[in-house]
């Protein structure tokens, strides 16, 4: 019973290893910069979602993406702008998080999906996170 019980433990031990080792791999290796712009995206699964929430508190902006029935979305074009109108990053979100890393400042954000695109303006701040939602 004892060497049962030791078996299961080292099981599990190993198990919750793995999982921290995967989600610790995960975190790190989605993070992509363009422009000197640093975003993440993803949140596919619960696993990538709480990697993206303890990653969030780093990012200046939040993206989410859903359907109007709550279905969050993924493959979903995303257009950043400053407020001149320069493309300052343009990236395809792996999951409905998109977590960017922008300097104060006021932006326009585009997000295209199933050909249907949406508009919204960021006002970014140093203080908090700015969060934008996107329904289609």
């Amino acid at each position: 019973m004892r060497k049962q019980l030791l078996t299961l433990l080292s099981v599990c031990v190993s198990v919750v290893y793995l999982e921290a080792a995967s989600l610790s791999a995960w975190a790190q290796e989605p993070m992509q910069t363009e422009g000197g712009i640093v975003y993440l995206s993803g949140g596919i699964g619960l696993e990538e979602r709480e990697a993206l929430r303890a990653a969030a508190r780093a990012y200046t902006l939040l993206l989410s993406f859903a359907d109007r029935t709550g279905h969050y979305l993924s493959d979903v074009q995303v257009v950043i702008a400053d407020a001149a109108g320069n493309t300052i990053l343009e990236a395809v979100s792996q999951g409905p998080w998109f977590l960017v890393q922008l300097p104060p400042g006021t932006y326009t954000v585009v997000a295209t999906t199933s050909g249907i695109t949406q508009r919204q303006a960021a006002r970014v701040r140093t203080a908090r996170q700015t969060q934008l939602y996107f329904y289609w």
